[in-house]
């Protein structure tokens, strides 16, 4: 008897045992099965990475559209015809207000200068093979730009000067298209700028003048590009930009005559710092895509953009009473344009330092002008910048590389009081090759321009008072 209920309680624990173990089959096996339907999901974790991706790319364009400018010599003035040589020292036309303000004390009349050009530029890109994208090279990426500008000096005594200057010396603009391989970058952008400078100008002895200025400008920011919706049947979305700021610097300046023919120009320009502020205008989101939108909805970026700073020093020698020589030497100080805090507003303040990896650049220029007989002036000359960006950093909204400058010009005097002249320039901004690569979305960007030209060609004309 007890050696049967012993068997029997085996039994009975044996078969407990056995339903327990039934029981924890049946709650684990469903979790078994129920795993491979949550991490066995590829596409929507691919959807998940497309948006992220998408984010960063409409984000990327704030660099991109920090880049559209270049500081311009051509202002439309006779100084167009040197390609700027001399430009500090010169001191022979109202254009000085702008240039040099203390050469103003050098012009005996009161005096004004108007000039109207148009900028004509030639930019094709030519593509890599190591572009990802499908597409065309863009066709003339240039942008017509009209050129006017408007000079005034009063000469208020014998000593003292005053002057105001109208004119755009910085900004540049570019139109890709849309079918081009760097759409997911840049389809279109421009930075148009204009300013107004009054200055004064004292001749501290007849050997030495010195000058001062204050700027005050207006910049409009506008930049397209598409989105890469990652479907085929999808078409590209858009992302967009538009908006306006206002700036403020100065410029002084000092001229130095140490003997009858040799005039010495130096100039300081201050920085000019623009604030572009504005909220992304995102279309043609796919369905995979919208959520940027939600995303990005009621975000405020801001972009400072800085007209940099820059030193010229210029010379004009008399080598004969009726030809003369000239030349610059100058910096400009693009490498704190590449480094700005990029604002951000929601409902959370924060702000991101980006740095476009600019470097400073050097100007050289040498010219000459020739008098032909009583009546005309010719002149020439030939500037080099060196380039502000490397190739591994440079984008497509600023194709910029070394800049090789050539003028030319004219000036005819039809009497005493008018002088008319024209001039032209033509600056060759180098192969600016470009290695971009920003994820998947908008692909890998590589190739060079084998046209990158833009041509200034300008009429302007001299009034004395």
């Amino acid at each position: 008897m007890e050696t049967t209920c012993v068997h029997r309680d085996d039994r009975a624990t044996y078969r407990a045992k056995e339903r327990n173990l039934q029981m924890k089959d049946r709650i684990v096996q469903p979790t078994a099965k129920a795993m491979p339907e949550v991490t066995a999901q590829p596409p929507l974790h691919k959807v998940y990475r497309t948006i992220s991706l998408a984010i960063v790319v409409s984000l990327a364009f704030v660099s991109s559209a920090r880049g559209a400018a270049l500081e311009l010599y051509e202002t439309g003035a006779p100084d167009l015809g040197t390609a700027s040589a001399g430009r500090a020292a010169m001191a022979s036309d109202a254009s000085t207000a702008a240039a040099n303000p203390a050469g103003m004390t050098l012009l005996d009349h009161s005096q004004l200068l108007t000039a109207s050009g148009v900028l004509l530029p030639s930019t094709n890109f030519d593509v890599a093979p190591q572009t990802t994208t499908s597409g065309g090279g863009g066709g003339n990426a240039g942008v017509f730009f009209p050129l006017g500008s408007f000079f005034y000096v009063h000469k208020l005594s014998e000593k003292l000067r005053l002057g105001v200057a109208v004119f755009s010396d910085y900004g540049l603009g570019g139109d890709y298209g849309k079918t081009w391989v760097g759409r997911y970058y840049i389809t279109e952008a421009s930075l148009i700028t204009g300013k107004i400078n009054p200055s004064i100008a004292y001749e501290v002895s007849n050997w030495l003048s010195v000058g001062a200025g204050f700027n005050f400008g207006v910049g409009r920011l506008t930049f397209q590009s598409k989105i890469n919706n990652a479907l085929p049947r999808v078409p590209d979305g858009g992302l967009a930009l538009e908006s306006w700021d206002e700036a403020f610097g100065g410029n002084v300046g000092i001229l130095l005559r140490p003997i009858s023919k040799l005039r010495i120009g130096l100039t300081y320009q201050s920085p000019e710092d623009y604030k572009f502020g504005f909220r992304p205008h995102v279309t043609g989101l796919g369905p995979g895509l919208d959520f940027i939108r939600k995303k990005i909805d009621g975000v405020k970026a801001n972009i400072p953009m800085t007209e940099p700073q820059q030193v010229m020093f210029s010379t004009v020698y008399e080598v004969l009473p009726n030809f003369s020589l000239m030349g610059n030497v100058g910096w400009q100080n693009w490498s704190a344009f590449g480094e700005f805090p990029v604002g951000i507003s929601a409902k959370n303040q924060r702000s991101i330092e980006a740095n476009l990896h600019f470097s400073d650049t050097c100007q050289i220029a040498i010219g000459q002008q020739l008098r032909i007989g009583e009546k005309w002036l010719w002149s020439a000359g030939f500037a080099y910048d060196s380039s502000p960006v490397s190739t591994a950093n440079r984008i497509a909204v600023l194709p910029a590389d070394r800049q090789l400058r050539y003028g030319t010009g004219v000036q005819y005097e039809i009497n005493r009081d008018v002088t008319a002249g024209a001039a032209f320039e033509v600056m060759d901004a180098g192969p600016g090759p470009i290695s971009n690569s920003r994820g998947p979305l908008a692909g890998t960007l590589q190739g060079h321009y084998s046209t990158n030209l833009l041509n200034f060609v300008a009429l302007n004309i001299i009034w004395k008072f």
